[in-house]
């Protein structure tokens, strides 16, 4: 008993001296000394040259725009005048205005022509002084016509026209309504141009052209009105057009 005693005083002694020795040879770190570590160095900037990169293009495509041509989308071949007239009558002379329209051959045609027939409607107002009593004191007439012609001379962009006129017309003169014929003879010039054009969106034949007329006529406008009347104006051609 003894014996078992002293072993295991022995074995407490040994401790102690084991553990006072690693106590000892501890290490003993103050921080306050400890360097830091260097921090990492920034990346450096990067540099791009935008001359050398691709550049990417979107192209949106539109379909094809068709410009339309100034003016109406449909015309008819006509030749139309517009002008001063007047007439001797029973009450002084009156004058007036005349116009006229039809179809006409030289309208139509795409090439130059040296004759010209066309079929048309024309009126005219004479205007008299007002009556103290209110009565009707003007001349109104109108019909139709059937007209030829044929050019004096002409160039490349103008030409000149003498014509002959037969008409149908009817009268209102001071309130007497009456219907007789006539017939008219006039010269006139124009400038023109002339060409065909076809296309998916329309068509194009026949004349532009604008000019100066004067002429002479003979027409049965009634008892009260003289046979002569003369008159002078502007005159248009437009060719047929179809949109």
């Amino acid at each position: 008993m003894q014996r078992l005693a002293s072993l295991s005083s022995l074995a407490l002694l040994s401790s102690l001296a084991l553990g006072n020795t690693a106590f000892a040879d501890g290490e003993t770190r103050d921080h306050r000394d400890a360097v830091a570590p260097a921090p990492a160095p920034a990346p450096a900037p990067e540099v791009r040259d935008h001359r050398t990169e691709a550049t990417a293009t979107i192209v949106v495509s539109e379909p094809p725009r068709r410009r339309r041509r100034p003016g109406p989308s449909f015309m008819l071949p006509l030749k139309v005048d517009i002008g001063a007239t007047g007439a001797n009558t029973s009450r002084g002379y009156l004058p007036g205005m005349e116009v006229r329209a039809g179809i006409h051959w030289a309208s139509l045609s795409p090439e130059p022509t040296n004759f010209d027939v066309g079929l048309g409607v024309f009126g005219a107002a004479l205007k008299g002084p007002d009556r103290m009593d209110g009565g009707d004191n003007d001349v109104v007439y109108g019909g139709a016509y059937l007209e030829m012609g044929q050019t004096l001379s002409h160039g490349d962009w103008w030409r000149t026209w003498a014509t002959g006129r037969a008409e149908y017309v009817e009268t209102d003169a001071f309130g007497k309504r009456s219907t007789g014929f006539g017939v008219a003879g006039r010269v006139s010039a124009e400038l023109y141009a002339s060409g065909v054009g076809i296309e998916p969106r329309g068509l194009f034949l026949g004349t532009y052209a604008i000019g100066v007329y004067a002429e002479v006529a003979a027409r049965g406008l009634g008892d009260d009105v003289g046979e002569l009347q003369a008159s002078a104006g502007l005159t248009f051609r437009t060719p047929f057009v179809i949109e």
